[in-house]
């Protein structure tokens, strides 16, 4: 009799084991699936964010080729090129926000009007240098995407891996039931 139950009991225990370790594995599969989706919202933001880097840098290169005004507050504004080399314009961002001026012709709310062809060299080349630095950036935020796909990629294949050691589990368990 004691060896009956002493079977019975290693057989049920046995099952529970194997069922338990389902179980975690199915737990771990649940929690790679989750990482993976969270890498590709991580993926797809980043690769959001370097496709409006680049329109930004097309942008202000067309602008920068065509002139735009530019206010020391950094707001931009197309329109048409000065008629003097004297005049200005007022930054109605500037105004609407509610710059403080020190006087009728304070800086902070005049606009300067700056076209690729009128800068000087030195301009010219810190302008190049600040678009090359927004390719970089873009380009690390193309890369990083890259890299978390290939990350969502592999929680993927570990998901598919924890799955099939759990089916195997019940497998094994449901076999044992029957023994």
């Amino acid at each position: 009799m004691l060896r009956f139950i002493a079977k019975r009991y290693a057989k049920i225990r046995y099952q529970f084991a194997q069922l338990t370790e389902a179980a975690s594995n199915d737990l771990n599969a649940g929690l790679a699936l989750r990482q993976a989706a969270e890498k590709r919202t991580l993926a797809a933001q980043l690769t959001k964010e370097a496709d409006e880097m680049d329109a930004r840098i097309k942008k202000f290169s067309a602008m920068e080729e065509q002139g735009y005004w530019l206010c020391e507050a950094g707001h931009e504004n197309d329109g048409p090129e000065p008629k003097s080399a004297g005049e200005v314009k007022v930054c109605f961002e500037c105004v609407k926000n509610g710059v403080k001026q020190d006087g009728p012709d304070d800086p902070k709310r005049l606009m300067k009007f700056i076209k690729r062809d009128q800068m000087t060299g030195q301009e010219k080349y810190e302008s190049d240098k600040e678009r090359g630095e927004a390719e970089d950036v873009a380009k690390q935020k193309r890369d990083q995407a890259k890299a978390e796909e290939e990350a969502a990629a592999q929680s993927e294949k570990t998901a598919a891996y924890f799955r099939g050691l759990a089916e195997n589990n019940r497998r094994v368990a449901e076999k044992v039931r029957r023994l």
